[in-house]
């Protein structure tokens, strides 16, 4: 490079170089813009970087349009049923199919060869008293974000799914773990991870007016200037965690999915199975042998955890509570969701309810904020 710039630049480029997503590169666009020399010698090269932030904001004006003329179906899907949808995820012969037949009962072709699932497999997991449905998917191979062994289809049943289950043979787990994480990462599907919280809404009024300011971690020039380029002249902005550019890039990103993902491994091959847990970060659970019952309920159990849902139960004043059917709700819902899933009348004329379980004390009466935990039983006063 013939103009003499920082090392700041040069960071800003090579991360540019290493962008996968447009709003990637126009993140590093930026960031080389903000760190480009200030000297006559930089003008031109600001002039270009200049013209490729306005040719890749057109690019992703243009991309957004197409999107919603074409909406976003997959070629195959399983539609949901019971509590939450899991699919399970390996590479070829990681012992999904009898995973699946160990939880669910269901019957599928078991074989020694590769592939042998070649179309999405479904089963119901009875957990105490709900149902939940696991999906089989086709093997995913290195190359199945790019379309290899119909990767494409498999890989958006996962964006689709409540929650990911890792299965991974434990003799090649650590392997296997890094070609699966990376093709759903190239797909936009990120594991174990949350949205950053950030809250960014178009305004009437002029400006970008930013909540959090405290949390801000990159100049407040670069960071209206990426908000600008991608639409958001006026804005309300709402920052609840420590915020770059990549922070908020990720934010504002509608194709990254997040996923919550288990790992279990079939067989016993430990020092497999101890690298995976400090490369992941993650407990594994390992799967020796499926008639190992107590192994195969602690992963029941772990799978609906994953799920994020809680189960609820309701009585009727003077009768015994319902611990046949509970009501299946997301974490952190509380005693108004509850009456809203029973009917969207019922709760506008709740008065109070009556909570066994979390409470401090057994039918203690609760406003319709009060947050419900898992087992609770619930009775409701209209």
């Amino acid at each position: 490079m013939s103009t003499n710039v920082s090392i700041e630049f040069e960071r800003a480029r090579k991360k540019h170089q290493d962008a996968r997503t447009d709003l990637e590169r126009l993140q590093a666009l930026l960031e080389m813009k903000s760190a480009c020399p200030s000297h006559k010698g930089g003008e031109n090269l600001k002039a270009d970087i200049l013209k490729r932030i306005s040719r890749l904001k057109a690019d992703i004006e243009k991309q957004k349009t197409q999107k919603a003329k074409k909406g976003s179906g997959a070629s195959i899907a399983v539609k949901k049923e019971g509590a939450g949808q899991i699919v399970l995820v390996g590479m070829p012969n990681s012992g999904k199919s009898s995973l699946l037949k160990a939880l669910t009962g269901v019957e599928v072709q078991i074989a020694p060869f590769e592939f042998t699932t070649i179309k999405p497999e479904k089963g119901m997991m009875k957990f105490e008293q709900v149902q939940v449905q696991l999906v089989e998917l086709p093997a995913i191979i290195q190359g199945s974000s790019e379309g290899k062994a119909n990767g494409t289809q498999v890989i958006s049943l996962a964006r689709n799914a409540d929650a990911v289950c890792l299965v991974l043979n434990s003799n090649n787990a650590v392997k296997e773990y890094e070609i699966i994480v990376s093709e759903l990462k190239k797909a936009n599907i990120l594991l174990n991870q949350k949205r950053p919280k950030i809250i960014v809404q178009h305004s009437k009024f002029p400006g970008i007016s930013i909540t959090g300011r405290q949390f801000l971690k990159c100049s407040l020039e670069d960071f209206e200037g990426f908000l600008k380029t991608l639409g958001f002249q006026h804005a309300n902005v709402i920052l609840e965690e420590p915020t770059r550019l990549e922070t908020l890039s990720k934010a504002l990103d509608e194709k990254l999915a997040y996923k919550k993902a288990l790992l279990v491994c079939m067989r016993n091959d430990y020092s497999q199975v101890h690298e995976l847990e400090a490369k992941s970060l993650q407990k594994a659970i390992v799967i020796d042998g499926l008639e190992n019952s107590g192994k195969v309920e602690e992963l029941k159990e772990r799978l609906f955890q994953a799920l994020g849902k809680i189960r609820v139960f309701t009585k009727r004043p003077g009768r015994q509570a319902d611990f046949q059917e509970p009501l299946v709700l997301g974490q952190g819902s509380n005693i108004e969701d509850a009456a809203r899933h029973l009917h969207k009348d019922f709760a506008s004329g709740l008065k109070f309810a009556k909570v066994w379980g979390s409470s401090r004390f057994p039918g203690q009466r609760v406003q319709k904020d009060y947050e419900l935990k898992d087992k609770d039983v619930v009775e409701f006063s209209a």
